[in-house]
């Protein structure tokens, strides 16, 4: 006999029940300090929906899936840590904001070296996606003024590492909150 999925609550409904749980620690003021973590939301939303194109979300797929991506997530936010660490060093030596971007340009350059090549030989970080989700989330939290302490190189690294962490769970417990059972088709 054939069978179907069938959702006890829509993934819709478990979907926006998390995403609204973001706002705890994304929306300044939602939480009173020193609670209010300023964590970027993009960063939970670019892996949890990473979390489904690498293949999570099916029975059995959560433990794969959650290895396939943290390794490459952290290994992004490593490069993006060193990229804004070298920006920190050398932008303040350019004379002039085109000499500046050109500086910039050659430091992307160079950080993205180890984390291409890296992809070509080092297994646990193939899945190069996820290793951009850590990079860029790096980046924007950093110089976007985001983390637990807004500007710190230290805290950004950290509070990007966490909402990226984020995102992969949230994709496995909108499918584990939706209750899906086989029903006859």
């Amino acid at each position: 006999m054939a069978t179907k999925t069938k959702e006890i609550i829509p993934t819709a409904i478990t979907g926006a029940f998390l995403a609204g749980l973001t706002a705890a620690f994304v929306i300044s003021g939602v939480l009173p300090k020193p609670y209010a973590l300023m964590f970027p939301p993009w960063g939970v939303f670019i892996t949890w929906a990473g979390y489904f194109a690498a293949g999570g979300g099916g029975k059995g797929q959560a433990m794969p899936t959650f290895k396939k991506m943290y390794v490459a997530i952290l290994w992004g936010d490593i490069w993006g840590f060193a990229g804004g660490s070298l920006m920190n060093i050398v932008n303040p030596h350019a004379a002039n904001l085109p000499l500046m971007i050109f500086y910039d340009g050659i430091i992307i350059f160079l950080v993205n070296q180890p984390i291409l090549w890296g992809t070509r030989y080092w297994n646990p970080i193939k899945y190069t996606p996820a290793i951009f989700y850590g990079f860029a989330t790096f980046f924007s939290t950093y110089f976007g003024g985001f983390g637990f302490i807004p500007g710190n190189i230290y805290a950004a690294f950290i509070s990007s590492f966490v909402v990226n962490a984020i995102g992969p769970i949230f994709g496995y417990l909108q499918v584990r909150m939706a209750m899906i059972k086989e029903v006859p088709a």
